[in-house]
């Protein structure tokens, strides 16, 4: 069993800014906690995930696929991700998002517009689209979530873990150029940081993320639930992608699948915020920045989504 001292050999797990320092990183703006386990694993731990340590550790989700076991795949997911709950010292509901990276891989997306009515600048995005390397994923969400804040809510990112189990190429499907420029732009965000010392990707394994859960259901599936309308659901979709680009940000692939909504605590309806339906945005593999568009066509967009 994959076991890792995020104690430090001392008796009680030391304050994140008081882990030694050779133990700490920073990639692509996100600092974190950096643990070889004992058969070789690798888990990077953000400030988020360092407050619930013993609800990440592998053996809470990973050991003996309990992700899968004990967890669900989450419908209409592309890629491989899990609901799983695990347990916590002070939340009984406590979930974790378990998501296999698909860095490297060919992306081959198509994108129907759905009513979004996607810009030059987005379309030209979403040609070149690649999923994002784990690390880069993270240091994205963390800008989006520093710049955006509760305009636009968004799951905590906890830990990146990477067994130590090895692969094939075939078995993994990555792309060597693709990997070879995601290793150029982690190099580059260590620009500071000794050479000793620089996290280097190793593609022949496995990257997870851990984000933490958030309770709701996404607008396509409360539409064919019954709970919205079609509408509603292409308005939720249009306002959180008017958001994004508000702050200078898009989602390659965005669809209503992406936008979570959660019922009233009094079950009756949905819940609400001063401009209508409470919504939080959960998918960032392919989360890319994007200027934003003039200030008077944002303001007419939102006019005309409004009526």
């Amino acid at each position: 069993m994959e076991q890792f001292d995020y104690r430090f050999r001392k008796v009680y797990q030391p304050a994140f800014d008081k882990v030694p320092a050779g133990a700490r990183v920073r990639l692509f703006g996100v600092d974190y906690v950096h643990m070889r386990g004992k058969q070789g694993g690798d888990l990077f731990v953000t400030r988020h995930g360092w407050g619930c340590i013993e609800s990440i550790l592998p053996d809470a989700w990973f050991v003996d696929e309990r992700f899968r076991k004990v967890g669900r795949a989450l419908a209409g997911a592309t890629g491989a991700v899990y609901r799983v709950p695990v347990a916590h010292r002070a939340r009984a509901d406590f979930a974790l998002v378990v998501k296999f990276s698909r860095a490297g891989q060919d992306t081959n997306i198509t994108v129907l517009d759905d009513g979004l009515h996607l810009d030059a600048q987005e379309k030209a995005r979403v040609e070149e689209a690649e999923f994002l390397s784990p690390f880069e994923e993270f240091g994205n969400v963390a800008r989006l979530r520093a710049a955006a804040r509760s305009a636009i809510p968004t799951k905590q990112p906890l830990a990146i873990y990477s067994p130590p189990t090895r692969y094939l190429d075939w078995q993994l499907g990555r792309n060597a150029g693709i990997c070879w420029r995601m290793n150029r732009r982690l190099e580059a965000s260590q620009r500071d940081t000794p050479e000793e010392r620089r996290i280097r990707y190793d593609w022949e394994r496995l990257y997870i993320l851990l984000y933490r859960w958030i309770d709701g259901f996404d607008a396509e599936a409360a539409m064919r639930g019954g709970a919205i309308s079609r509408e509603t659901m292409e308005a939720l979709g249009q306002a959180a992608r008017t958001a994004l680009r508000r702050f200078g940000w898009m989602v390659c692939d965005h669809k209503p699948r992406h936008v979570i909504i959660r019922a009233a605590r009094s079950g009756a309806g949905l819940l609400q915020r001063s401009h209508g339906i409470k919504w939080a945005l959960i998918d960032y593999e392919l989360l890319v920045r994007c200027e934003p568009p003039p200030i008077a066509a944002t303001h007419a967009e939102a006019d005309q989504h409004a009526r």
